[in-house]
């Protein structure tokens, strides 16, 4: 069984399109798909159609509808993070993910899904692998501070990146043979104000995480990413950087796969 497990990272996601397309190119399936934010949109777009161009077309077209002129702040005051319960109301996005998903469920898709979220009253990640799709991958995209927390099974939930921003073990519990993990290189940010140095500080936890969830995966595509996560306007150069990174890739890969 070959296990797919795609990182958390807002507009970085479209780098996983690009681990997609090398999948089809070498003829090599992929049983089972694991995302968290980002990812879990990504592993459900493709689950859903199984052809990495149609997830990019989709991907694409809903953003530059939906997201034009809501532009998400990576860096706001703290003032707001203090005064508000969320930047932004589950309500404006909700269409974003409906229309992506519709009323689509797990049991309709092609390949094998399983979304992470975080459960905020247990204080640990949660697999959600049934249901309707759309309120899945909401759930596991709400990024704390950013967006409201929703429901899933009366718990309240937030963004999957949280504690499983590369859902490798979630792949390893469901019986995976080879891992392969689609991630992003990011340099850690300087800082000027206390406030940047809480950021900085969360970076470090994010990639102490990951390097952890990183030790199950057996092949890693691995794409230099220098984009803020909300910098959907970005998305296109994102996916035309990745693909150039999966492609010298491509080779190591299909021997990887061949074994």
């Amino acid at each position: 069984m070959i296990g797919l497990a795609l990182e958390a990272g807002g507009v970085k996601g479209f780098s996983h399109i690009a681990t997609l397309k090398v999948f089809e190119m070498c003829n090599a399936k992929v049983d089972v798909i694991a995302g968290s934010s980002a990812g879990a949109i990504v592993g459900a777009l493709y689950s859903l159609y199984g052809d990495a161009d149609q997830v990019y077309d989709e991907f694409s077209k809903n953003v530059i509808s939906f997201l034009k002129g809501k532009a998400i702040k990576s860096s706001v005051p703290m003032f707001e993070f203090v005064m508000r319960k969320a930047l932004i109301t589950l309500d404006e996005y909700y269409e974003f993910f409906k229309a992506l998903f519709g009323k689509t469920k797990f049991s309709e898709l092609r390949t094998k899904l399983i979304v992470v979220a975080f459960d905020c009253e247990e204080y640990q990640s949660v697999v959600i692998d049934e249901g309707f799709i759309v309120d899945a991958v909401l759930a596991s995209c709400t990024v704390p501070g950013v967006f409201e927390p929703t429901y899933i099974g009366g718990s309240k939930v937030l963004d999957g990146g949280v504690l499983s921003p590369l859902p490798t073990e979630e792949l390893k519990e469901l019986g995976a043979d080879k891992i392969v993990a689609s991630i992003f290189e990011e340099e850690i940010p300087d800082y000027q104000t206390q406030f940047e140095l809480l950021s900085t500080i969360d970076t470090i936890k994010g990639r102490e995480i990951l390097e952890e969830e990183l030790k199950l995966a057996d092949f890693v595509f691995s794409y230099p990413v220098e984009v803020e996560w909300s910098e959907f306007e970005k998305h296109e150069q994102v996916y035309t950087d990745a693909m150039k990174v999966a492609m010298d890739r491509r080779d190591q890969f299909e021997n990887f796969i061949r074994r």
